[in-house]
């Protein structure tokens, strides 16, 4: 696997959020750091982080196409949180209906992220 290969698959999510984003409820990148801008901001650093430490550990495992793509999928859950998390989080009605959803989607995310890059350290 290829370093090329793992940016694809991390940009992926983070370009299907962007596209839903700008064509379903017509926010523009910046509008979505508004809300949690730190967070939103530290994911981003972490999430990178440990996208580098993929490409220099793991750029030749053929399975570490998988981990690049969950982490672009929880960065875009964290910086997309209200239409990515309509998106994943469909069946939480509860949410929505509270007006919760981009709050459980920005604590999924994280909860997520935090989790892959822990486990990533410690089986390493």
């Amino acid at each position: 696997m290829n370093i090329f290969t793992l940016l694809i698959a991390f940009l992926a999510p983070i370009m299907v959020a962007e596209f839903y984003s700008s064509r379903e409820y017509e926010l523009s990148f910046k509008d979505h750091f508004d809300k949690w801008r730190l967070g939103k901001c530290l994911a981003m650093f972490l999430s990178l982080v440990y996208l580098i430490a993929l490409m220099i550990w793991d750029s030749d495992d053929s399975d570490s196409i998988f981990p690049a793509l969950y982490a672009g999928m929880l960065l875009s859950l964290i910086i997309y949180s209200e239409s990515f998390g309509e998106l994943i989080l469909a069946n939480a009605e509860e949410y929505s209906r509270v007006g919760l959803l981009d709050d459980a989607a920005f604590i999924i995310g994280w909860i997520g992220l935090i989790y892959q890059c822990v486990s990533y350290l410690l089986y390493m």
